[in-house]
């Protein structure tokens, strides 16, 4: 039996340090039917050189060069309308994918149209840290309002069918590509998650996570708010929205922006109260009073700073 052609969509920009040990990685997979599509994006170190190399080598990697920066939504959009497969698979440029990772997500797909697993995490010398990207997550049973608030879909651990670009794009330019997609794929409920960790996630200088890790926690408070409201504000505006569900997002992003500029929003503590169990699925159950409390935290937070 011919197995189907399945895709990887690869994004770089000044990627030079750990590309090569990421495309090794894809190389080598167990499932052969591969093709590698990678867009760079204006790197301006050796990162392209190092990729036309091992491209000479392998006729499965395919190799584009943006003429301008597009930013990482639009080059990962781009990099996905090049592919012709009927799985598409996210890489990231810096990681180190478990071997078997395509063909053990390819296995467990089934009907659905996104699936999506765990990482470990590691140091920029490859030495595996303490922690998962996921912990003590329980996928189980979720609506789309528990991916509201925050995501837990990571793209570089996901696979997804052909069929679910007919939904998925386009994708806003601002904001997380997964965050969208994890949105997109749960609210079809056509999504499931791997408990296996197939993806080695690097954490370093520039990352993301890292990054994030390095400012204050006033400032982390500030930055999570701007983040939550770009994607709700991309949910409100999904094209397949219910009218109940659209008024619903609606109403959130009128709380948090409520919020941002007051002491406490009493509309979010609201919605937090009524939804808690659908907004935190994982954790832990609540009495009214608690679930109260809770939201009343929440909703305060602290005065955010008026722009």
């Amino acid at each position: 039996m011919t197995l189907p052609l399945i895709s990887v969509a690869l994004c770089t920009y000044n990627g030079e340090k750990y590309i090569e040990a990421q495309l090794n990685s894809l190389i080598h997979q167990t499932y052969k039917n591969l093709e590698i599509i990678i867009v760079d994006d204006g790197s301006t170190d050796d990162t392209a050189r190092l990729i036309q190399q091992m491209a000479a080598n392998d006729g499965r990697i395919k190799f584009y060069r943006n003429e301008q920066n597009l930013g990482f939504n639009q080059n990962f959009q781009k990099a996905i309308g090049l592919t012709t497969g009927e799985y598409i698979a996210i890489c990231d440029q810096d990681d180190i994918w478990a071997e078997n990772k395509i063909e053990i997500l390819h296995q467990h797909i089934g009907d659905n149209w996104l699936i999506f697993s765990n990482s470990s995490c590691i140091d920029e010398q490859d030495k595996t840290l303490e922690w998962n990207i996921l912990r003590d997550f329980n996928f189980g049973s979720r609506n789309y309002k528990s991916i509201l608030l925050h995501n837990w879909v990571t793209g570089h651990t996901s696979l997804f069918k052909r069929e679910f670009l007919d939904y998925l794009l386009p994708i806003p330019p601002d904001g997380y590509y997964d965050w969208w997609m994890g949105f997109v794929a749960l609210y079809h409920n056509k999504i499931t998650y791997l408990d296996q960790v197939l993806t080695r996630y690097r954490i370093h200088s520039a990352s993301v996570t890292q990054q994030e890790q390095n400012i204050t926690e006033k400032a982390y408070k500030l930055k999570w708010l701007e983040i939550v409201l770009t994607m709700v504000n991309n949910f409100r505006q999904y094209k397949n929205l219910a009218d109940a569900d659209q008024l619903y997002i609606n109403k959130l992003y009128r709380a948090l922006t409520s919020k941002k500029h007051s002491l406490i929003s009493f509309p979010l503590l609201s919605i937090i109260n009524r939804d808690y169990h659908n907004f935190f699925p994982d954790s832990k159950q609540r009495k009214p009073l608690s679930r109260l409390n809770f939201a009343f935290k929440f909703a305060k937070g602290f005065k955010f700073l008026k722009p």
